[in-house]
């Protein structure tokens, strides 16, 4: 009889774990993917939202503030990136203007600090490549970007240090509600549990629908990006939304903290949670969009596009959306609708779902052996160099380089092979060490890659998944 299982392993439901791994409970999260954050969570532009999107006053509002303001002491103890350039939300009309003024006021009612409405010629002075058409801009301080895969993984990492377990390639069927448990039934076998705890992202409605009558029509809806080569000095400074005209949806444009602009998304009802294709459609609406904000932004620079699909709620009108944390049934919590800015509102929605376990009489006897710091080490050409030199003394593979564009050597790849919650795949070794992830998108590593997995896991190439299974990188043998 475990105490909690956690269904999903995408952020809420990893935030979920490391906050329940400060007591003394037995809990296991259950994947449905080969890795971690395989749904909607591995694909957004890794913006903190400083929370004058939403509506005033709405727990999307409320959430997105605090969590934000929460991430700095979580990516402290976790060794997470984080930068807080700043956004400017800008106008190119009159109606433009009037939507930032209704930003102004949602921003205020949500309580986001350090918002200011500036000019045409302020907001240039902040961001020199925008347009000369803008005419205003709403500027908001707590607008961060974040490292988001290493955010994903160390969180989860933390979680399974204290003693949290993990579980892949197990997808829920059915949940069973009992007088004083649940039994959790997947493709592999059947669990028992005091507590469940249900972020399972698209499919969380579906899940829920096993307790209660279902309620919430949830549909999948896409969203493309681009992604730009590192900028250096000719990098954008801050985050840089529109007020949008008819046809433009949310599109925005973002720096990294690796050094990368992303833009987009695009946003379209697709039938299924797997239609992530990018589009002809998809890449022109976006650069038509971006050179609108930034008209001398290159394109050429472009070195790759991504689609992910998040969870839309359809049977309720847009101004009363929200967030849903939710009590399904006694000693069952789920997480529904939950879009962007999820990932900013995460923390805070996460201690709700635990405010309601504990409700509902969850044990919270202390672990004695929690630990909230993860101290995981940088890749090798990060390190000082009286690192490097002891390094490289204890294992010559440092001096191997796989990954040029993102410098990563075969010592790193050994390393995170012995790292809890290893990756399984190609795009699981790309979260862990941005390999493939550069200038050449794995044009050059990719095949010195294969050869070490190939190596490490005594499997033939063909055998190694880019992802999911039926995926391989390798078709056959020629001889």
């Amino acid at each position: 009889m475990l105490d909690v299982i956690i269904i999903g392993g995408g952020i809420l439901g990893v935030t979920t774990a490391r906050l329940l791994s400060r007591f003394n409970l037995d809990t296991l999260v259950l994947e449905k993917g080969a890795d971690l954050g395989e749904g909607a969570s591995k694909a957004n532009s890794a913006v903190l939202a400083a929370g004058f999107h939403p509506r005033g006053g709405s727990l999307k509002g409320i959430s997105c503030v605090r969590g934000n303001a929460m991430y700095p002491q979580i990516c402290k103890e976790l060794g997470v990136e984080i930068a807080y350039p700043g956004s400017l939300f800008v106008a190119f009309h009159r109606e433009g203007e009037e939507m930032i003024r209704e930003k102004y006021k949602k921003g205020l009612k949500n309580n986001v600090p350090d918002m200011e409405i500036l000019s045409g010629s302020e907001s240039r002075a902040l961001e020199p490549g925008l347009s000369d058409r803008v005419t205003m801009a709403l500027y908001a301080r707590t607008t961060g970007i974040i490292e988001l895969f290493s955010l994903l993984l160390r969180t989860a990492q933390s979680a399974e240090k204290n003693g949290v377990h993990f579980a892949f390639d197990e997808e829920v069927q059915e949940i069973i509600e009992h007088e004083n448990h649940f039994e959790v039934v997947t493709g592999r076998r059947s669990l028992n549990a005091r507590y469940v705890v249900n972020t399972a992202g698209g499919m969380a409605m579906a899940v829920e629908s096993g307790v209660r009558p279902q309620d919430l029509i949830i549909k999948p809806r896409c969203g493309q990006f681009l992604v730009f080569d590192r900028q250096g000095k000719d990098g954008i400074r801050h985050v840089l939304y529109q007020a949008q005209e008819t046809d433009e949806k949310g599109c925005l444009l973002a720096p990294s903290t690796e050094g990368n602009i992303i833009a987009g998304p695009t946003s379209q009802d697709v039938p299924d949670y797997k239609n992530v294709e990018t589009t002809d459609w998809g890449i022109h609406h976006i650069e038509k969009t971006a050179k609108k904000i930034l008209p001398d932004l290159d394109m050429g620079k472009v070195i790759t596009s991504f689609a992910g699909v998040r969870a839309n709620i359809k049977n309720v009108v847009k101004e009363e959306k929200d967030f849903i944390i939710r009590r399904s049934v006694p000693r069952m919590v789920s997480a529904l609708g939950i879009k962007n800015p999820g990932m900013t509102a995460a923390p805070y929605l996460c201690q709700m779902i635990l405010d309601l376990l504990i409700e509902d009489g969850l044990c919270t006897a202390p672990n004695p052996d929690y630990c909230p710091v993860l101290d995981l080490p940088k890749p090798f050409l990060k390190q000082t160099e009286n690192i490097q030199k002891k390094w490289y003394e204890q294992d010559h593979r440092y001096g191997n380089l796989v990954c040029r564009c993102e410098g990563i050597t075969e010592g790193d790849i050994l390393r995170v092979l012995r790292e809890p919650l290893p990756p399984k795949n190609m795009n699981g070794l790309k979260k862990r060490l941005r390999t493939t992830m550069g200038r050449c998108q794995g044009s050059f590593c990719t095949p010195r890659i294969l050869e070490i997995l190939s190596r490490e896991w005594s499997v033939p190439p063909e055998k190694i998944m880019k992802e999911a299974p039926g995926s391989p990188f390798v078709k056959g043998r020629v001889k």
